[in-house]
């Protein structure tokens, strides 16, 4: 069927079309399982569910995982390339939101880490901070 939602085992394979079409991309596999929707009122469960859950993350920004930090800078446009660096060094929720920017910014850069994506990096840090995500 046309609707029919990916098998878990299918995820690889689809990977790996999305990347063959768009090579400059980069993606990042979040969900680990495919869930079809039957019911309507189950889809609005899942949806409060998933924006539950992104908001959680983003209000707890400062206590976040190295890999929770790659999700939600993935979300900002971060590369692949500068995410292995962020997981590499282990920066995680407290190093990017405790240290000053100029101690980000030179860890960052003696990793190798463009400076255009240190600064997408910066954007995303500042907007968090306004947007009151840190708790």
């Amino acid at each position: 069927q046309a609707d029919q939602l990916p098998s878990p085992s299918q995820i690889p394979q689809t990977l790996q079309l999305l990347q063959s079409k768009i090579p400059t991309a980069n993606f990042i596999p979040v969900a680990t399982e495919v869930v079809p929707v039957i019911d309507a009122s189950v889809s609005q469960s899942a949806a409060a569910t998933t924006t539950t859950t992104t908001t959680s993350l983003d209000q707890h920004l400062t206590n976040a995982t190295t890999q929770e930090v790659c999700q939600w800078l993935a979300k900002h446009g971060i590369s692949k390339a500068s995410l292995d660096i962020l997981q590499r060094e282990d920066i995680d929720g407290v190093f990017l939101f405790e240290e000053s920017i100029d101690v980000i910014r030179n860890a960052l850069k003696e990793e190798g880490m463009s400076t255009g994506q240190i600064s997408r990096i910066r954007h995303a840090i500042e907007k968090a901070k306004k947007e009151g995500y840190l708790i």
